[in-house]
């Protein structure tokens, strides 16, 4: 590689590497105040956007952060190293803490705030294609999962406020140790 185009390289890499870091940031942030929003009251826009932010931050938020935190453990940036272990900590809690039926409705909720047509859970597609698979998982299953769950609280906003309840201390609580 010449050295020109070797500077570009690391220059890009950089650029990236920052960039990144702000995202996850950002996102963070968005997801904690979404969190405080909702201890305060329930608001159905802002339970969309939180389905959001902690299904993301839960999967691809987590791997992450993994990844930063392998790379700080070889430098000597101790304090940022601790404070992505704690974040990774906190955040497998609360993965631990929900069963399977309550990340896939979060999952489900997910979807159903991105997308304008949730179609990923019907049997029957738009190209007349028979489905019986969502992430090698049989179709039916997830949706009797969702309906158990839904059922046994009564609706989606009592299912909503649930999990809420069972996060938000959580959150909260990350949130406290990341910011001191």
């Amino acid at each position: 590689m010449n050295e020109i185009a070797n500077r570009q390289f690391k220059h890009d890499f950089i650029l990236q590497t920052i960039v990144k870091e702000v995202q996850f940031e950002q996102w963070l942030k968005f997801t904690f105040y979404l969190n405080q929003k909702l201890s305060e009251e329930y608001e159905t826009i802002y339970q969309d956007s939180f389905y959001i932010k902690i299904y993301e931050l839960l999967t691809e938020g987590l791997i992450y952060a993994n990844k930063v935190h392998k790379y700080l453990l070889r430098g000597e940036n101790h304090e940022k190293t601790n404070w992505y272990s704690k974040l990774i900590t906190g955040l497998n809690k609360i993965k631990l803490d929900l069963n399977e039926s309550e990340i896939l409705y979060i999952e489900y909720r997910r979807h159903s705030a991105s997308h304008i047509f949730q179609n990923q859970y019907e049997h029957i597609q738009e190209n007349l294609r028979i489905k019986k698979e969502r992430k090698l998982k049989n179709l039916e299953e997830l949706n009797n999962q969702l309906s158990v769950l839904i059922i046994k609280h009564g609706n989606d906003r009592n299912v909503d406020e649930y999990l809420n309840k069972k996060m938000q201390p959580k959150l909260t609580q990350i949130y406290e140790i990341l910011t001191k």
